[in-house]
């Protein structure tokens, strides 16, 4: 397979690197910045392009990686002809690459994505594309990365990664707020591993209503009036505490 690939972040860096050790060839790494761009090329054996009228346009497949909102704005620079476009972001139309190519459509890893990832399994792929014929091109590129494919058009893709902010992105900067609480009160993060792993497994068993627990959940004030007392060096996490604890009452406890 010929691929370009267009971005130099976290997901341009995990997905072109693992094409290129699958044996794939990457034609062009195209990217704003010339340190990543370059440093992505260099790692893969491609040429660096910081300019897109400088770019290829016969390299077969195009992997438009780069933040949702620069998505619509780097297509509508794009003139493909029938090269196969494809933009990883989860909560963007495939139409927005309409006239960019008469082949496109969306290749969206649903996971949490950095460089420093070597490889991507397990992982979702949400595919889609504009004709039933580009959308099996678009999950055969999925399963390079040795990925589960889900086809979803724009409506449910957009459902989905409205989801995945609550599951994951949420979740993480609540263990993020309970991590710098640890780190400044002297306790290590690190044994809280078992009981978020726990969570996780009861979640692949049982609605999460079934295994909701805590002060909370219980309807137990005093414990919840002695939380927010330690908590009160910590407005941010005192906040969202106040607010969870709401919520939770609100659905247990009316």
């Amino acid at each position: 397979m010929q691929v370009t690939i267009i971005g130099s972040g976290n997901v341009a860096t995990v997905m072109a690197t693992i094409l290129f050790s699958k044996g794939h060839t990457i034609r062009q790494v195209v990217g704003r910045n010339p340190v990543t761009t370059h440093a992505l090329a260099g790692k893969i054996q491609a040429t660096a392009v910081n300019d897109l009228s400088a770019m290829q346009v016969h390299a077969g497949t195009y992997l438009l990686a780069v933040s949702d909102r620069a998505v619509a704005e780097i297509a509508a620079q794009l003139s493909l002809g029938d090269q196969l476009l494809v933009h990883t972001a989860g909560s963007v139309g495939k139409q927005v690459l309409a006239k960019a190519s008469s082949r496109y459509g969306v290749l969206w890893p649903m996971k949490m994505i950095r460089k420093s990832l070597q490889a991507l399994a397990p992982v979702t792929m949400v595919t889609d594309g504009n004709t039933e014929e580009v959308r099996g091109e678009i999950d055969a590129l999925a399963k390079v990365f040795e990925a589960d494919i889900l086809r979803a058009d724009d409506a449910l893709r957009a459902k989905m990664h409205l989801v995945a902010a609550f599951t994951s992105n949420f979740s993480n900067h609540l263990y993020h707020l309970a991590a710098d609480f640890c780190e400044a009160e002297q306790i290590d993060f690190r044994l809280f591993y078992p009981i978020i792993e726990a969570t996780v497994q009861n979640l692949q068993q049982q609605h999460p209503a079934s295994v909701q627990a805590g002060p909370a959940f219980r309807g137990d004030r005093q414990t919840e009036a002695k939380h927010l007392e330690l908590l009160e060096p910590y407005p941010q996490a005192k906040q969202l505490y106040e607010m969870m604890s709401k919520s939770i009452r609100k659905r247990f406890r009316g």
